[in-house]
């Protein structure tokens, strides 16, 4: 299947907050039901959770950019949770529109070209973002990332490590990742596999059962999911689909 070119991945995700009324929708799968959203919700922030207390990292009083924020999922969960100040940067003016009618701050951009200053963020997080973004665009926000995060500050992801062919996807392992972060002085100081959801990958749907076995799978994967995640914390994974990463910025001396 052919990938959208850098035209038309920027006006896909524009068009998917025009389009998606569902918050969770918009964010995670937009031709997915709600429960299927919550799911991918809950083990996501579960994952940053454990990443967060396994890699040792407090967000309090950080300040902390949140690429492609969206309607401000996870602005609103590092603030309220983890009492970060939070800032958001997303393409779509929907989206950002979204983020201050909550009294979120948020600004229309790219993280190909972030308009901050350099050493601005204590934290930047990507959570399932970049891996929407084309191969030739990705060295250039990691350059992005690396340029705003200060000395010592870290870039939480958690990204696609494994091979997907759909249009808006342009998944990298986590050996890619590592080198492309390492080439701007980001070292890789947590791993922990993610989103494994066996049940819904590996049992086969039947297109006229397919609504009830797509429920059923989700909900097979809920205590395997959070399972597999307690096993496999702070270690990589060939069964996941997902990875969470930090990269941490060398000081300068």
């Amino acid at each position: 299947m052919n990938k959208l070119d850098n035209f038309q991945y920027v006006e896909y995700w524009k068009s998917i907050h025009v389009e998606t009324a569902d918050e969770y929708a918009a964010v995670c799968h937009p031709d997915k039901p709600s429960y299927f959203n919550r799911f991918y919700d809950r083990i996501q922030k579960y994952a940053v959770e454990k990443c967060l207390k396994y890699a040792g990292i407090s967000l309090a009083d950080s300040k902390l950019l949140d690429i492609g924020c969206r309607r401000g999922r996870w602005l609103s969960y590092f603030q309220q949770n983890h009492k970060a100040y939070t800032v958001g940067i997303d393409l779509s003016e929907e989206a950002v529109s979204a983020c201050r009618s909550k009294e979120l701050e948020a600004v229309v951009g790219s993280v190909t070209q972030l308009p901050f200053e350099s050493n601005a963020f204590d934290v930047v997080t990507s959570i399932t973002v970049l891996l929407h973004l084309p191969f030739d665009l990705k060295p250039l926000a990691i350059a992005e990332i690396a340029r705003v995060t200060k000395p010592c500050g870290k870039a939480i992801l958690m990204e696609l490590t494994h091979d997907d062919d759909a249009p808006h996807v342009y998944s990298w392992s986590v050996e890619k990742w590592q080198k492309e972060f390492e080439k701007h002085d980001m070292k890789l100081s947590f791993c922990s596999a993610h989103q494994f959801t066996l049940f819904n990958r590996y049992i086969p749907s039947i297109r006229i059962l397919r609504p009830i076995l797509d429920f059923v799978k989700i909900y097979l994967d809920y205590p395997l999911e959070y399972v597999l995640m307690n096993l496999y914390a702070g270690r990589t994974s060939k069964l996941s689909m997902q990875h969470v990463m930090v990269f941490e910025k060398l000081p300068k001396y």
